[in-house]
């Protein structure tokens, strides 16, 4: 095998940032459209407010994936703000799953550690992953919370 397809695979075959969010959003029940130069989110409200932050930073890739263009010179730039904010939204979005899930603070520790062996590319790719956990254990769709704290 190698290396691209080693590291397409770890993206969680996404080739893309925009694909993952598309992806991500679907799966939590948001979906994503094209209206002119619009982007038109529907779906749950609160869901669509947890997506907010992220859709933005990406919007002119998101843009470029549903109507099947090429994304623009401003699209495929991964800057380093861009990347700052990805960074940020990840470690935002663990620290919230661990609180949701009552993990303890090792866990969070390791957790958070691991999010520094990641390639940059992929902070976008696993912020998606993360919001859509988060999005689930809002909703209660991610465990069962009464065999959780019963320790089953």
């Amino acid at each position: 095998m190698n290396a691209r397809q080693v590291i397409i695979d770890a993206a969680g075959k996404f080739d893309t940032p925009a694909q993952a969010i598309l992806t991500r959003c679907e799966q939590s029940g948001v979906q994503l459209r094209v209206e002119g130069e619009h982007l038109k989110a529907k779906g749950n409200r609160e869901t669509i407010a947890a997506w907010q932050a992220i859709i933005q930073r990406h919007k002119p890739e998101i843009i470029a994936a549903l109507t099947g263009q090429p994304p623009t010179t401003e699209a495929a730039a991964n800057d380093n703000a861009t990347l700052g904010a990805d960074y940020a939204e990840l470690t935002a979005c663990i620290i919230e799953l661990c609180r949701l899930a009552g993990y303890a603070d090792d866990a969070r520790e390791r957790m958070l550690a691991a999010r520094c062996n990641l390639y940059p590319y992929l902070y976008a790719t696993e912020a998606a992953y993360f919001r859509l956990q988060v999005v689930r254990a809002r909703s209660g769709a991610y465990w069962d919370s009464d065999a959780l704290r019963a320790g089953i």
